[in-house]
């Protein structure tokens, strides 16, 4: 997958860029971790881009040292990458195969 990113003065959320992904994790998270405050922030998610196939919710380079596997039927679908004071998602890998529309540039 080739790199896009959103331009640095946008304020664009993951949840602009792709609204579905956005409610599948939350559902997935809430599903299999209630109670993790996590779930709850993944809806004012930045968006940084995509590098690599990973979508970016924090600048490139920023520390995950946990990831969290997120899984349908028995199968990860989302792996999520946590920053060191695990609260906060920095990528995000989608593994089932979709990619992720292009951001929209201009909000109306």
């Amino acid at each position: 997958m080739e790199s896009r990113e959103s331009p640095e003065k946008s304020l664009l959320r993951l949840a602009d860029v792709w609204p579905d992904l956005v409610g599948e994790i939350v559902a997935l998270l809430r599903e299999s971790r209630p109670g993790d405050p996590i779930a709850d922030t993944i809806s004012g998610l930045p968006f940084h881009g995509i590098r690599r196939g990973y979508v970016l919710t924090a600048p490139e380079g920023t520390p995950s040292p946990w990831v969290i596997a997120l899984e349908r039927a028995a199968e990860a679908v989302f792996l999520l990458g946590i920053d060191s004071s695990q609260s906060a998602v920095t990528w995000v890998h989608v593994l089932d195969g979709r990619d992720p529309p292009a951001p929209v540039l201009h909000r109306s």
